[in-house]
């Protein structure tokens, strides 16, 4: 699971969806979902989550022609080749970030060490949850453990 932390900085909603827009280190990257989590709010610090299965890879310019609009550009760093699928790790503005993608489309798109890809992120594969800082758990547990 890859995992990098951001901080929310919109959260538009309508009748049907929520789209939350996080940043992390000046990239913004947009999240769907179908109701805003009850304790999230525009300045908080959250973790997100996405697996390696939800990463695709692209080489070469697609803005503008494909409707996913989380575009993570990178070089690649690492990567397994196994007989069905491949691992790519691949050193992001929000770190590295692992990507599994089929060995038939790693060896049609010639990719290797170095090379320059764009990770495309699905806006409802990636998850939230709350970062919680020590100090911020101990004046909770004390709340919620304390006897009358």
């Amino acid at each position: 699971m890859n995992t990098f932390s951001a901080r929310v900085e919109d959260i538009k909603s309508d009748p049907f969806f929520s789209c939350i827009t996080v940043r992390v280190n000046n990239t913004d990257l947009k999240l769907l979902k179908t109701e805003v989590p009850k304790w999230l709010r525009i300045g908080d610090e959250v973790e997100c989550r996405v697996q390696e299965a939800a990463i695709a890879i692209c080489t070469g310019d697609k803005e503008g022609s494909v409707s996913i609009e989380n575009h993570l550009n990178g070089e690649l760093q690492h990567f397994r080749k196994g007989t069905v699928l491949s691992e790519v790790s691949v050193d992001t503005p929000c770190g590295k970030l692992n990507s599994l993608i089929t060995t038939d489309a790693f060896e049609r798109m010639e990719l290797c060490e170095g090379c320059n890809v764009t990770l495309l992120l699905k806006a409802v594969d990636i998850k939230l949850t709350p970062m919680i800082n020590t100090t911020s758990y101990e004046k909770c547990k004390d709340q919620l453990y304390k006897t009358n």
